[in-house]
């Protein structure tokens, strides 16, 4: 599932093609992943992009009239800018027609994704009770709602309201970095390790974002370089990974270097 890192590109790539032109057409080519929006999205048309915002695994876009558009992407949704004289891509499921010869297709394989219009950015976060973005979170906000969540750290740090952007192997790579086991209950840890989680969260999102979220190009001391698989080397005492399975969420950890709390 594409996770901060990945939308924060998405974001970027909307930026640098999709802005500022007039939209001439819409074309929703499978309905579910605009629930029962149609006619409402179809009220775009002539409208123009004119800003994005991020917040966790949530895009925004505002158009020129007023309209606020969430793209949330599911497990494999993502954004294509593209010439008109091209072919659309295979699953494309809503496509728009941009006044400068160009579309842009929000493309999801498996269609668990959602596009829709949204009254603004603050009603959709607060009717899915999202946590602040993990990139502007304070960490007096962080300690508090991590704090009290009385479940295991791998699990309370996908739940979205103590913060909004983690995802699995976002998760994974923290607990690995800040050496604590992922089935840990958040009430064993300390402060410093609260303190120490934040700092890698943030440090993470970053790297990852730097590199384009791609797996091959984060530092050689990141398991998730390389791959999801079971036959992982730990970077640091090159003992075998661990694939194991916490919260029904497939967990990569080292048993060497990583402590249960």
């Amino acid at each position: 599932m594409p996770e901060l890192p990945e939308v924060e590109i998405f974001r970027r790539y909307l930026d640098q093609t999709a802005l500022n032109q007039r939209i001439l057409d819409l074309q929703i080519t499978h309905p579910k992943v605009v629930g029962g929006q149609q006619e409402d999205l179809k009220g775009l048309v002539g409208d123009q992009f004119n800003s994005s915002q991020r917040w966790g695994k949530n895009l925004f876009i505002k158009t020129l009239s007023g309209k606020t558009m969430f793209m949330h992407f599911g497990m494999t949704g993502y954004l294509e800018y593209y010439n008109s004289s091209v072919e659309d891509p295979k699953y494309a499921r809503v496509i728009f027609e941009m006044d400068g010869g160009y579309k842009l297709a929000y493309v999801s394989k498996r269609m668990f994704g959602r596009l829709g219009l949204t009254p603004d950015v603050e009603s959709y976060t607060s009717s899915k009770s999202l946590a602040p973005d993990a990139m502007a979170i304070s960490k007096g906000e962080f300690f508090r709602n991590l704090s009290g969540k009385k479940k295991n750290i791998k699990t309370a740090l996908l739940d979205q309201t103590v913060t909004a952007g983690i995802g699995n192997w976002i998760a994974d790579e923290i607990l690995y970095h800040t050496r604590i086991y992922p089935t840990s209950l958040t009430c064993n840890l300390s402060e410093e390790q609260f303190a120490d989680i934040y700092r890698r969260m943030k440090e993470i999102m970053q790297v990852a974002i730097e590199v384009d979220a791609t797996r091959e190009a984060l530092p050689e001391h990141y398991i998730t370089r390389y791959g999801r698989k079971t036959s992982i080397e730990c970077p640091n005492c090159h003992e075998t990974i661990e694939r194991t399975e916490v919260g029904s969420r497939g967990t990569f950890a080292c048993q060497h270097c990583q402590v249960k709390f």
